[in-house]
């Protein structure tokens, strides 16, 4: 694995047409956890969706194994629009995943 991934990575899904974007974060490295990264990144990413893409929308998917991501994630502003129920297996159990969105007149 290159080394910038083994601490972290962020990517961008964009869609023109309907100015709208899927986003995610990731922070690998736990000595890298818990110090804002997280929160700093996702809100560069949505300065840069709104006022550089123009974006009218921005969303999410995240496990509820993650408190952490959930947290940064509604600290931002996002807002939670559904559960995709045991969508993510992992460690031999099932999780739910949230579906989360945050629009350009609530950023």
């Amino acid at each position: 694995m290159p080394r910038c991934l083994r601490r972290g990575v962020c990517h961008y899904g964009y869609d023109a047409r309907n100015r709208a974007a899927s986003i995610g974060i990731g922070i690998a490295e736990p000595a890298y956890r818990e110090k804002g990264y997280g929160t700093e990144a996702m809100r560069l990413m949505l300065d840069y969706g709104f006022n550089e893409l123009n974006l009218n929308r921005v969303e999410l998917t995240v496990s509820s194994f993650n408190p952490r991501a959930i947290h940064v994630y509604k600290k931002v502003g996002f807002k939670e629009e559904g559960i995709l129920r045991q969508c993510d297996y992992n460690d031999g159990q099932y999780y739910d995943v949230l579906v989360m969105s945050l629009l350009r007149e609530e950023w």
